[in-house]
């Protein structure tokens, strides 16, 4: 069979078509027919041709207009649709009208999507329940020539750069005093019935033995006079009272409220306390009604961060309110009995503007309130007595002076810091475990992630990092293609191996490794009898059978390989079911360092790329990393690789789902788990080699694509 070279010159679609078609049926034709001698025509020569003209397809011109308009929906981050239109229109962009047909010869062209009515989630109780709408809301649409990747990429450079920026937060920490100057003085003769003195005594102690003068409790150290005398009426003990107390100042609340930059922000300590409302007719009583009244503190404040982020200016409401002491209000009926009361709240209120440097606190009020009380006590009968009456009362008069103060402190967070005052401290209260209807989670601590300064600083990685920025920013199409993928955003190249490190640490640390038996471990082998498929064996079994050496804490001199090739991006349909078979070898392996060498050895790719990983068991210690191996795999599989093995996601802080392994559970080893049991044991290495890889590839595709002529003399937009 003679080699057909593809078609040169200009072809129109039918014909690109029909030539497609007949490679496709020559291609199915040829893969189900037996090898020709001599032919050099092979099912693998098929798809390069293939590529090409489905390329070639794709690029033909649609008729008799060549521009193809296609459509993007951009979901905006931070900015309203309306707002970033406007900016937009600023940046000489084309906006669109949702009424309106596209102007095709003003592409690419913008259009603010309207926001829907039925997004409340509870309707009023006389309405229906709204109709349920799930697409998202804030977008934009893009309309732009498919054929022409700078118009869709210079709208998103703009939004990402200039339009849809995020607000900046500040913490904002209140205290709340309240400076309490009571004067207490309390002068006169306290009665009491001696311990000796019977129940049934005279007259004065039988009326004595229910009385109680005063309701504090006075401390021994705010007492001026306090003198006793015993016994000077035989039943009768007498106390001289001369008192003089002071208060001190209390915090009553220390509220603090992560807000958006020119954002309101809403702090609240109170209480609801009941206040009667009472109805009368003619006279008579009818009902009485409760209604709530808030007391306590409460803060509404708006801040505003200058351009520097060193000054606050911030508008503040503070109010303070509190139950007045002895100042209810008491509903009584014609008989004088008590139906219903209402306590007298006290209110007081700052409304200000102020501006304050950063990270610095003010005080914004004092707010004076005094109160005054007058209480006697008195011996019944002898208390009224003229002359000698002042001997049988005690009097106690109170005033109460409160001046409440608030003070605010500001505090403007970093925008790159992850690590600030708006995160609590370590520790395992933030974690979530032994859950029975949940998922267990692990709050990431300081100690579970890497010191990367060596890797962010590095002058070559940010010159290229800056350099793949610029790229994709005229074809937005090439940020999640290989190279520019490594390099684009916050990814650094090879990162993923540092994060199953990390999360070998932190398995580690908690020490799940323990609940996972190795009996129930097993791994598939190729199914001899059939020649197809596979069927599973246990670890441990064939380990018992081999090579039992490597169940003993020192080991032998031979070590079990079980090396997996990924194929899950081939098109051969056996590879389907090769890759989760493993090639299991018997190798020698007579010590530690011998061992390190060959995992490194058979970890490495194939000739042809083909990656390859590998499982190497000595000895005991080899079966407690496959366990975590096992045990990685399933936390990025909980997670998702996008957020768990990327360094900007896995922070201290975040929670991080972790496996829970039951008794009955069987695990498998495969392709996965053999990635997972290198990197987490040669991380440094493998980073190394990873990083290197991919900074080759990115050179490589900056010479070939020219995008450094690109940049220089960028293609004018039409």
């Amino acid at each position: 069979m003679e080699v057909v070279e593809p078609m040169a010159g200009n072809i129109n679609r039918r014909q690109l078509k029909a030539a497609v078609f007949v490679l496709i049926l020559a291609g199915i034709a040829l893969a189900k027919a037996q090898p020709i001698p001599g032919a050099t025509f092979t099912p693998s020569g098929v798809k390069p041709w293939l590529q090409n003209a489905i390329s070639q397809l794709a690029k033909l011109p649609d008729g008799t207009n060549s521009v193809k308009i296609v459509s993007k929906r951009i979901t905006l981050s931070y900015i309203d649709p309306v707002r970033a239109t406007q900016l937009l229109a600023l940046h000489g962009f084309t906006i669109g009208k949702a009424e309106a047909p596209i102007d095709r010869s003003s592409l690419p062209v913008v259009v603010a999507l309207a926001g829907s009515a039925n997004v409340n989630t509870v309707p009023a109780a006389e309405e229906q329940f709204p109709q349920t709408e799930t697409d998202p809301v804030n977008e934009l649409v893009i309309f732009h020539d498919e054929n022409d990747s700078s118009q869709l990429s210079s709208v998103i450079s703009a939004l990402q750069k200039h339009v849809d920026l995020p607000a900046r937060q500040i913490i904002i920490e209140a205290m709340v005093l309240e400076i309490s100057s009571t004067a207490l003085k309390e002068m006169g003769v306290k009665w009491s019935r001696a311990d000796s003195a019977k129940v049934s005594g005279n007259f004065i102690n039988s009326k004595m033995s229910g009385l109680s003068i005063g309701t504090l409790a006075y401390p021994s150290a705010s007492e001026a006079l306090n003198l006793t005398t015993k016994g000077i009426f035989h039943d009768l003990n007498v106390q001289i009272k001369a008192l003089v107390r002071e208060g001190e100042a209390e915090i009553l609340s220390r509220p603090s409220v992560l807000a958006l930059d020119n954002r309101m922000a809403y702090m609240s300590v109170a209480e609801d306390i009941p206040i009667a409302r009472s109805n009368y007719s003619k006279n008579d009583y009818q009902s009485t009604s409760f209604a709530k009244e808030k007391a306590g503190i409460t803060l509404a404040l708006r801040p505003r961060i200058d351009a520097k982020g060193e000054e606050v200016s911030m508008q503040v409401n503070a109010e303070v309110t509190a139950r007045v002491p002895d100042g209810d209000l008491e509903v009584r009926n014609k008989d004088g009995m008590i139906l219903a009361s209402a306590p007298t709240i006290s209110r007081r209120e700052v409304r200000t503007y102020t501006r304050v440097a950063n990270n610095t606190p003010f005080i914004i009020g004092g707010l004076i309130a005094k109160d005054k009380q007058s209480t006697e006590d008195k011996v019944p009968l002898l208390g009224d007595l003229p002359l000698i009456g002042g001997l049988f009362r005690s009097k106690k008069h109170t005033t109460v002076k409160r001046e409440v103060i608030i003070v605010l402190t500001p505090f403007v967070l970093p925008e790159e810091q992850v690590i600030g005052k708006n995160m609590p401290m370590d520790d395992d209260a933030f974690d979530s475990m032994d859950n029975q209807l949940f998922r267990d989670a692990y709050r990431i601590r300081g100690e579970d992630t890497f010191d990367l300064n060596y890797l962010y600083e590095n002058k070559q990685l940010q010159r290229m990092k800056a350099l793949a920025q610029r790229i994709v920013a005229g074809n937005v199409t090439l940020a999640n293609q290989y190279p520019y993928s490594s390099f684009y955003g916050k990814s650094v190249p090879g990162e993923s191996i540092l994060c199953y490190r990390q999360i070998y640490e932190v398995l580690k640390r908690r020490e799940l490794e323990s609940n996972l038996d190795m009996d129930k471990v097993i791994f598939f082998e190729k199914d001899e009898n059939i020649q197809s498929g596979h069927r599973v064996q246990f670890l441990s079994k064939y380990i018992r059978s081999n090579a039992p050496e490597v169940l003993t804490e020192k080991g032998g001199k031979k070590a079990i390989a079980l090396t997996y090739s990924l194929q899950r991006f081939s098109d051969d349909a056996k590879s389907i079911f090769s890759e989760p078979t493993p090639e299991v070898q018997l190798i020698d392996c007579e010590n530690e360092v011998q061992w390190g060498k060959k995992l490194w050895e058979l970890n490495r790719p194939s000739g042809n790329g083909q990656e390859k990983f590998t499982v190497l068991l000595r000895s005991k210690r080899d079966l407690e990393r496959l366990k975590y191996a096992v045990l990685i795999k399933k936390t990025v599989e909980m997670n998702t690789e996008k957020l768990v093995l990327s360094l900007s996601q896995f922070t201290r802080g975040r929670l991080l789902l972790m496996p829970r392994v039951k008794a009955q559970d069987i695990e498998l080893v495969d392709g996965d788990v053999a990635r997972a049991f290198f990197y987490s044991e040669m991380y440094y290495q493998a980073l190394q080699l990873e990083m290197e890889k991919d900074i080759a590839a990115f050179r490589k595709v900056i010479e070939e694509k020219d995008h450094l002529k690109e940049m220089v003399n960028p293609s004018p937009r039409p």
